[in-house]
């Protein structure tokens, strides 16, 4: 049996969504082992904001005859583009892997452009996984000082797709 990168970062986002400090599984060709950086919560990175998060989960070990070790969901790429995107405010991130659509239609407005005001728990997009499209909710009352990814743009998780200044 082989695990494709979808089925992980499935399991990946049911680790975080659960809050485990660590989830561990073994079969006869599969072992995959995923733990929390640092085994809990973390100061922010951003000095501006003074609300604790929770860092994304990081594989640690999967191998499925020969795979990989150490390595980030997310990748090393878009992790540094976010954290140099993160200096100025809180971003809204990407929770899967897929397409995002910044509007419901071509032929409609955008759920959100730079300058607007939004509120906790609007629509500020879409992620189209698997034909199946994911509604993107803000997490925070604010101004969108900066969308970071572009319309019909392939998305990692874990990625920013905008930066919101709280109001």
């Amino acid at each position: 049996m082989k695990l494709e990168l979808d089925e992980i970062f499935s399991v990946i986002d049911k680790v975080n969504e659960a809050e485990l400090d660590s989830f561990a599984y073994k079969d006869a060709d599969i072992k995959l082992s995923i733990k929390r950086k640092g085994g809990g919560e973390e100061e922010a990175v951003c000095p501006s904001v003074s609300k604790r998060v929770n860092p994304a989960p990081q594989i640690v070990q999967a191998s499925a005859g020969g795979g990989r070790t150490g390595e980030t969901a997310g990748g090393a790429k878009a992790e540094k583009a976010g954290n140099a995107e993160n200096a100025a405010g809180i971003t809204i991130d990407c929770p899967m892997v897929g397409t995002f659509y910044a509007a419901p239609a071509k032929d409609k407005e955008p759920f959100v452009t730079e300058g607007d005001t939004v509120k906790k728990g609007q629509i500020v997009g879409i992620v189209e996984a698997m034909k199946l499209m994911n509604e993107i909710e803000s997490e925070y009352d604010g101004i969108v000082e900066k969308v970071l990814v572009e319309n019909e743009q392939l998305v990692e998780y874990g990625q920013p797709l905008m930066r919101i200044r709280e109001a």
